[in-house]
């Protein structure tokens, strides 16, 4: 991946964001289900660890959000180019012309036009205060009898209390609610498997089932992707407690959140770690199969 025609981002905000907040790169790396290659080249602006600069874009777009860091602080703005300069300066010269115009048509007028207009607008505004300050001060607004009794009625149905007291208790009761009803929002799945480098590599010596499949039980929601030896990919969107059988041709590529997942393969549990977000399962070849 060209960094000259990539983007430019400001790459040290995430890493001093990310200190302050004292998140480790492993935490990073496992909560937004990638490698700490990945987490390493957003951090300094690398040039490996992503296959295209829009899967890089997704995934710093995606850091940013999970630090709480304003996109605008870390994406700089667009420099103008040159043709926006002097289409700029063309249009202020235009507006130039268009005012040196217009006080040279009013230079044509003649004076005593001139003298004829603000003194009909001296005379309007004598107009007015003499009109205000004439006014018969006995008058009144007669307001109707109806009227009236609608805005009585409409007092006395508002007139019970304006606030109620609530107790302590009510009270911590009440935050409890507004907790549970807020939700955060998920992030936002971005499937590397392609270019990630593996984070471990499981082979058993003493297979009990055969290579064909693996199984996956997802303690939470998450989603997965997972790419077998044919090249065949699939990607599936796991609830809490599934449990899913995934066939193809061994080895497997997958990537999953190690900290919500059992993993087992060849009729074996598959141990992992906490930054083991990308796995590849290899086929134990029995002494009488052929290379």
């Amino acid at each position: 991946m060209d960094k000259n025609n990539t983007f430019k981002y400001n790459h040290k905000i995430l890493s001093q964001e990310r200190k302050k907040q004292k998140f480790s790169l492993e935490n990073i790396a496992s909560q937004l289900t990638l490698s700490l290659d990945q987490v390493k080249s957003l951090e300094n602006d690398l040039e490996n660890g992503f296959a295209t600069p829009h899967f890089k874009n997704l995934a710093l777009k995606r850091y940013c959000n999970f630090l709480g860091i304003d996109l605008e602080k870390v994406f700089p703005e667009e420099i103008p180019t040159k043709k926006e300069i002097i289409e700029e300066e063309s249009q202020e010269i235009y507006v130039d012309d268009n005012k040196f115009s217009i006080l040279s048509k009013l230079k044509k007028i003649p004076s005593h036009f001139i003298l004829i207009f603000f003194c009909l607008i001296l005379l309007f505004i004598i107009f007015q205060i003499t009109d205000t300050d004439f006014k018969d001060p006995n008058l009144e607004i007669v307001t109707p009898k109806s009227n009236i009794s609608k805005e009585k009625n409409i007092i006395n149905d508002n007139s019970g209390p304006i606030s109620e007291s609530f107790s302590e208790k009510e009270v911590k009761e009440n935050l409890k609610k507004i907790e549970s009803t807020t939700k955060i929002l998920p992030i936002e799945f971005l499937c590397s498997i392609n270019s990630a480098p593996i984070d471990k590599v499981w082979t058993r010596k003493n297979p009990e089932k055969p290579a064909t499949y693996f199984h996956i039980i997802s303690l939470k929601k998450q989603s997965i992707c997972t790419i077998d030896n044919r090249g065949q990919f699939k990607q599936y969107d796991l609830n809490e407690g599934t449990k899913l059988t995934h066939r193809g041709e061994a080895p497997f590529k997958i990537q999953l959140n190690p900290s919500i997942s059992e993993l087992y393969f060849q009729g074996w549990k598959v141990i992992l770690k906490e930054n083991d977000n990308f796995v590849q399962l290899n086929p134990f070849k029995m002494p009488t199969e052929s290379n």
